[in-house]
């Protein structure tokens, strides 16, 4: 029985057990059916307001509910709006984020002559001294054609509460393991940048501290000249403003080159323990650049029962000067008994196994110089030479190991349209090894770029 009707009952008995009795019913009919109509009336006037008010109570009810639903709700936003004003207040939030990509795409047809037996792998894509090959065969002209130094880059920018963060990732898909000329010509990616910059900090893969990229000709081979410093390498570098440039100072990814005792492969002995320490200091101005740069680093072999360690320098300078409105002089000197790796693509190893297999490291010297010139607004060039040695203790090297290389590079670029440049360059390569053996190489190389 629903509560209306319990209602609607005990009103009802109350009104019969409070009304009174008749005087003689069955002596006077008319008044009883009197009554019973009265009673009647009021049970329908009460059933009327019971019902009002059930529909009052039923809507209250509903309105209490939707009260408590909008409290809840004021609960959650005045929460997330807490939650909110937490996040704004935070210094790490990132207001705005700038995302930038570019790179390019190039195409080269490289014609190569070797005076020996011909190079074979990456030293066909572009120019790496060592592998002038100072025995074998010539097989007369080699041509290859190859699209593997397109390049793809994504950098960020990103204001903060803490400091501006930029990131540089890059790749190419030179030098790569994987992928033939067979079918597809498909070759694998690598990196060659991945780097955070964080205020006056660097940490990733970037170019090495030691080298000044600003001061390397403007030619269609990949690299250069031998002479150069060159290489990329994860590091920790700090950065401080100066009079007229900056100063730099890294630790850099350290890795020892040797020659085994008499001579043989070359051993890759990862074994470092420290990094690499580089200070440079740069200077800028309306002339152009100039930096100098030092290098201590850690060279060790620990493996295959071979214990040693030593500790070895080498000091780099260069300059990119302006001569008149458009033309430059680029230039680099290097030397030094570290030098090993970071010159001309590890044209020479750092050092030797001596007989008891210690460390005996091998003083080095590379110097390039590069003109550019523009003939006019589509049309320009750049000339160079450049030259490097080593000073070997043959008696522990052997005699085949080289001893000096020299290069030689020659170009015109001509610009059709805006990013896009068609150009060609001759390449004239040297290596003398200590046994006076040599070899030589003279190629052409056809190229044509789009910068996007």
């Amino acid at each position: 029985m629903t509560p209306r009707y319990t209602v609607l009952c005990v009103a009802a008995a109350g009104l019969l057990l409070t009304a009174p009795a008749p005087a003689d019913a069955a002596t006077d009919p008319a008044t009883y059916e009197a009554r019973i109509s009265e009673l009647e009336a009021k049970v329908q006037r009460l059933e009327a307001l019971i019902e009002q008010q059930t529909q009052v109570f039923d809507a209250s009810c509903a309105r209490v509910e939707e009260v408590e639903e909008a409290v809840a709700s004021c609960a959650r936003i005045d929460d997330v709006e807490e939650a909110i004003a937490d996040v704004a207040d935070s210094p790490t939030l990132f207001e705005d984020t700038d995302i930038r990509v570019g790179g390019y795409v190039k195409m080269d047809a490289i014609l190569s002559d070797y005076s020996n037996a011909p190079t074979r792998g990456a030293g066909e894509d572009f120019f790496i001294p060592s592998t002038i090959n100072t025995s074998g065969e010539s097989a007369g002209p080699q041509l290859n054609l190859h699209a593997k130094e397109t390049r793809f880059w994504l950098k960020s920018y990103t204001p903060t509460g803490r400091g501006d963060i930029s990131t540089h990732f890059e790749i190419d898909f030179l030098a790569g393991q994987q992928g033939d000329e067979r079918v597809g010509n498909s070759f694998s990616a690598r990196i060659r940048h991945a780097s955070i910059n964080w205020g006056r900090w660097t940490v990733g893969q970037t170019w090495t501290n030691f080298f000044n990229v600003a001061t390397l000709p403007e030619y269609l081979d990949f690299i250069g000249p031998v002479g150069t410093t060159f290489a990329r390498q994860a590091q920790v570098r700090y950065t401080a403003p100066a009079s007229g440039g900056n100063w730099s100072f890294s630790l850099e990814n350290p890795e020892t080159t040797l020659t085994p005792f008499g001579g043989g492969p070359r051993i890759d002995a990862d074994d470092g323990r420290y990094p690499d320490v580089v200070l440079r200091r740069n200077w800028t101005g309306d002339w152009g650049r100039f930096s100098a740069a030092a290098l201590v680093r850690e060279l060790r072999i620990g493996r295959g029962g071979i214990e040693d360690s030593t500790v070895g320098g080498a000091i780099g300078i260069a300059g990119q000067h302006r001569l008149g409105e458009d033309d430059d002089l680029r230039w680099q000197i290097n030397a030094g008994n570290a030098l090993g790796r970071y010159l001309g693509l590890n044209a020479f190893n750092v050092g030797a196994l001596d007989a008891d297999e210690n460390i005996d490291l091998t003083p080095q010297f590379g110097v390039f110089a590069a003109y550019r010139h523009r003939w006019n607004h589509r049309l320009h060039s750049s000339f160079g030479l450049s030259y490097a040695e080593a000073d070997n203790d043959t008696a522990i090297s052997g005699l085949d190991v080289p001893k000096s290389y020299q290069s030689a590079h020659a170009n015109i670029i001509w610009i059709p349209i805006e990013r896009m440049s068609i150009g060609a360059e001759y390449i004239y390569g040297r290596r003398e090894d200590e046994s006076g053996a040599d070899g030589r190489l003279n190629r052409l190389q056809l190229s044509a770029k789009y910068v996007y």
